[in-house]
Formats: structure tokens, sequence, C-alpha cells
């Protein structure tokens, strides 16, 4: 009984207007986003490929250990294509430095040419899906009941034996299989568009994230469609039920998750980041004057009237290169940098609370609109959407963590050479 009433809704709803609608909907956005997105990523692609062939050129071009001060440039995140989510919005350039963890990436946040577009909303294929699958749920729901008691068959189908569980299962039922073929149509004719892209290449693994990223989207239109259908339930006419549906979709897919974002940054107060740099160029200016009297002091101590140099340049981070300068001046720098090399190493351990602090009121917002996200079913697709699509929030503080032991283990190569030491440290 369940099929027949399924077959029935089914048969009804794929002949209706609103299935064609719908149909033609995504026949038109699935392949703009999806086009747009690809042409994106071709355009990180080439971008990364010009930022790694800079930091490799000015890595070889590295004379001595004050300049190592390798740049990492991250491979763009083929699945972005399906959901952007946090890598729109940070940079893919991390650069290791001694004074100074490693916080946040710099470089290209976003690969529009034109910065003004940035301002206009960016959609992506998981954007659509979550606004639009998600009106054809509550479209296709929002009469299941009140349509049957409008037009006087209820009472009919529930005097036939039927009990009230198997109707509802046969009519929600009948729903899914009527947007299934809306669904699968959608990711087949994106991975098509991805399959014919040369420049674009996914493991075995990606698609496996894809294929979950699909019974996802099953569950998500699942749940709109018993939202739905408990409208329907609960008023006696059609008319009611669309209102409320499409009052219950504007809130949920709209109107939540933004309040959820100022909800959080008023739930977790954080210190501005402006005074964050103020506090961490404060510690910069002490470090500074520590460095200028232990200067004075080394010049003292070798009877040096000032300081005369041949070929030399300098940068930041305590970059000094030099060759050809007096004795005197060599051995000065040698004792300067045995002094001043790990003690910039301290102010950079002294400057770390300061920015995990901040960092950590970060992410506890974060975390508070994400509990408070739970509340809409368009905001847990879309999370369930990032972690598939390695473009969430952990998978972004992961890659930070990991840039964080880089720069250890550089430190450690340098404290186990004893390279600070050594003249090798400023000169070819």
């Amino acid at each position: 009984m369940i099929w027949h009433i399924a077959k029935k809704d089914f048969l009804l709803n794929i002949f209706s207007a609103r299935f064609i609608i719908g149909v033609l909907i995504c026949l038109i956005l699935v392949p703009f986003t999806i086009r747009v997105s690809i042409d994106e990523y071709k355009s990180q692609l080439r971008i990364y490929a010009v930022d790694k062939e800079k930091s490799e050129k000015e890595w070889k071009e590295i004379k001595v250990y004050s300049n190592l001060k390798p740049e990492i440039v991250k491979y763009p995140e083929p699945l972005g294509i399906f959901y952007k989510g946090i890598n729109q919005n940070v940079g893919n350039k991390v650069k290791i430095y001694l004074q100074e963890y490693p916080f946040f990436p710099t470089g290209h946040a976003s690969t529009r040419d034109n910065p003004l577009l940035n301002a206009f909303f960016s959609l992506d294929f998981i954007t659509v899906l979550s606004i639009v699958l998600s009106l054809l749920a509550l479209v296709f729901s929002y009469d299941l009941i009140t349509r049957e008691h409008e037009d006087g068959t209820l009472k009919l189908i529930f005097t036939n034996y039927n009990s009230r569980i198997s109707f509802l299962i046969g009519k929600i039922t009948g729903v899914l299989i009527s947007l299934l073929p809306i669904l699968v149509f959608c990711f087949l004719l994106s991975s098509l568009f991805i399959v014919l892209s040369p420049d674009i290449k996914l493991q075995v693994s990606d698609w496996m994230r894809v294929i979950i990223l699909f019974i996802f989207s099953i569950l998500y239109v699942l749940i709109f469609i018993l939202a739905g259908t408990f409208i329907s339930a609960m008023v006696k006419h059609s008319s009611t039920a669309i209102v409320l549906s499409m009052l219950f979709w504007i809130w949920f897919v709209f109107l939540w998750p933004v309040s959820g974002s100022y909800l959080s940054k008023s739930i977790v107060k954080i210190d501005l980041y402006d005074n964050v740099r103020n506090s961490l160029d404060d510690l910069d200016k002490e470090y500074g004057k520590k460095e200028g009297e232990q200067w004075d002091a080394i010049q003292k101590s070798l009877n040096m009237k000032g300081t005369s140099w041949w070929n030399a340049t300098g940068g930041e981070d305590g970059y000094f290169e030099t060759y050809g300068s007096p004795s005197e001046t060599m051995e000065f720098h040698r004792q300067l940098n045995t002094w001043k090399e790990p003690v910039r190493l301290l102010y950079a351990d002294r400057k770390w609370p300061i920015q995990k602090k901040y960092l950590d009121g970060l992410i506890r917002q974060q975390k508070v609109e994400q509990n408070l996200s739970w509340f809409s079913p368009s905001e847990i697709f879309v999370q369930a959407a990032s972690c598939l699509c390695r473009s969430s929030e952990k998978d972004f503080l992961r890659y930070m963590d990991e840039m964080r032991r880089y720069r250890e283990t550089i430190v450690t190569f340098l404290k186990e050479k004893k390279l600070f030491e050594k003249y090798i440290y400023f000169t070819p």
C-alpha cells in the first residue's frame, strides 16, 4: 500500500508544472555556478603556479641562513568547486619567520580579478543546492495532507483499512522519489563538467566524498519534506500551508544563519585585532631597544669606534648579508647574532600567547555559531559539505598548526647546528 501511494504521488508530481519549473531552475543555475567555480579554480591554479615559481626562485637565491624564510604556497583544493567554504576568505601563502609564529595566511584570498565584485553574493554548487532543493522540497510537500483534505479523499483513504503511518510514509516517499531525479541530474551534470575539464583531476577518494555529499543531499531534502508534511498536517488549507512553508524556508535558510553569526559575536566578545597587533608591535619595539643596547655593548667590548661594511644588505626578520667587510665587523655581527637570534625566538614565544588568545576567541565564536546553526537544516548541510570538501574551519586550523610545526623544525635545525654562532649565518 505504501508503494501504491508513493507511485501515485510520484506520477502526479513529475507531470506537474512545479516539477518542470524545478528542472528548468536547476538546468540554468547548476551549469552556471559549476562553470563559474571551475573558472575560479583554474584562476587559483594559475595564481598557485606564479606564486610557487616566485617562491622557488627566492629559495634558490638564498645565500645565508639569516635569509632562511621559506614561503609555503598552498595548492588549491579541487573539491572547492563544489563548496568554497573558508578557502575563499583566507590567503594562499604562509611565510615562515623567526620573530613570529604563523598566524594567518597572506596572498590571494579571492580569485576574482576585479576586487569590487567581491561585494556581491558568491554562489557555488552547494549553496545553490541548499537554496533550490529546500524550496522544491517544501513546494512539493506543503499540500500533501491539505490537498487530500480539500478534495475530500482523506476520510475515504482511511476507511479502506489504511493506517496513518503507512499513508504518511507513502506520501513522503512519493515526494522524495519525485525530487531524486532532479538531485541526480544536478550531481551528474556538475560531475560531467568536471570530467570534461582537463585542468581538474579528482582522485578516487575525492569522488567518494562527492558520493557521500550526494547522500547528505538526500537527507537534507528529506528533512524539508518532513517539515512541509508536518505543516500540511497541522493546517486545514493549502493556502495557509504554503505561507507557513515559505516563512519556514526563509527563516531557516536565510535569516537564522545570519542571526547565528551575530549572536555568536554578541555572546563571545573578543578584542580587536588592531589591539593585538599593537601589543605585538610593542614587543618588537622592546626587542629593538634591547638589540640597540647589545649593539653598543659588543662594539665597546671589541673596542670598535664604528662599523663599516663592504657589500652589505638586509631586510625583515633579522636578515643581514655581507661579505668583504673588515674582520672586526664580521666578528661583531657573529657575536651580535649569537645574542639576538635566540632572543628573537624568545620574543616570538612571548608573542604567541597574545596571538593564541585572539585565535582562541575566534574559535570560540565559531563554535558558538556552529552550535546555533544546528537549529537550521541548511547550515547543518553546509557544515557537512565543508568537511567533505576540505574547506571547513577545522581544515584551516589543522593547516596552520602544520605550518607552526614546520617553523619549529626550522628553529630546531638552526639551534642544533649552532648556526646563530657561525659566520655562515650572515655571510655566503
